[in-house]
């Protein structure tokens, strides 16, 4: 009866995404964080547990909504 008025309702969208950083040494090590909706994709240094020093850790995809 009232379908219209459902489906115009929208979802508002959270602050926060939770995103899996991937490291660049190969090594398949991860781990997630949370950042911005609106901020860039994340790329840090951080440490990598299998080299065991400092390496470069990028964003992969987006896990979910926070």
């Amino acid at each position: 009866m009232f379908l219209t008025v459902v489906n115009l309702a929208k979802k508002a969208k959270s602050k926060y995404i939770l995103v899996r950083m991937v490291s660049e040494a190969g090594t398949g090590c991860s781990y997630n964080i949370k950042r911005l909706r609106l901020q860039d994709k994340l790329v840090m240094l951080s440490y990598d547990r299998i080299v065991k020093q400092k390496v470069l850790f990028k964003e992969h995809k987006k896990i979910c909504s926070v």
